[in-house]
C-alpha cells in the first residue's frame, strides 16, 4: 500500500487538509490589532455560513482522502474518489476566494486574503490528479499482466 506512488499523493492530500485548519487564510485588521483567520472555528468574530461550509468541505476532503488510501483493491472506485477530491478542493478554493468567512462589523477595518490557502488548494488539486493518473497506470499494468497469462 505505501509503496504505491498514488498513496504518497493521497497522504499529501491528508497533510494539506490538516494544514488548512491552521494556516491563515485571511488577515483581519481590527482597530486594535491583527487577527489571522484559519478554518478552525472562531472565538473573537462571528463566522458566516461560508466559513462553516469551508470547514465541512475540508473535513470531507480529509475523510475521503484517508478512505481512498485504504481502498487499494478497488481501483475504479479510487479514481472516482480522486475526481471527487478534485471537485471538493476546487470548491474550497472558490469559497476561500469569493465567500466572506466572517461578518464585517464596525470594529473590522479591513479583511485581506493570504495566498497560503490558494497554494494548499492548488497543490492538493495537483496531488489528487496525479494520484488518479498513477491509479490508471496500475490498472493498465494489471490488464497487461492478465493478457500475458
Amino acid at each position: 500500500m505505501i509503496q504505491r506512488k498514488q498513496t504518497l499523493f493521497l497522504l499529501q492530500l491528508v497533510l494539506f487538509s490538516l494544514a488548512m485548519l491552521f494556516i491563515p487564510i485571511q488577515i483581519i485588521y481590527n482597530k486594535l490589532d491583527t487577527h489571522y483567520l484559519c478554518l478552525v472555528p472562531l472565538v473573537n468574530f462571528t463566522s458566516t455560513a461560508g466559513h462553516f461550509a469551508a470547514t465541512v468541505l475540508n473535513f470531507l476532503g480529509l475523510i475521503i482522502s484517508v478512505t481512498t488510501i485504504f481502498l487499494f483493491k478497488k481501483r475504479q472506485l479510487q479514481i472516482k474518489l480522486c475526481y471527487i477530491l478534485i471537485v471538493i478542493w476546487l470548491i474550497l478554493m472558490a469559497m476561500i476566494a469569493f465567500c466572506p468567512l466572517v461578518t464585517k462589523t464596525t470594529e473590522i477595518i479591513e479583511i485581506k486574503t493570504t495566498y497560503f490557502g490558494y497554494l494548499c488548494c492548488g497543490f492538493a488539486i495537483l496531488g489528487a490528479y496525479l494520484a488518479s493518473v498513477f491509479i490508471k497506470k496500475d490498472i493498465e499494468l494489471i490488464k497487461s499482466a492478465d493478457r500475458i497469462r
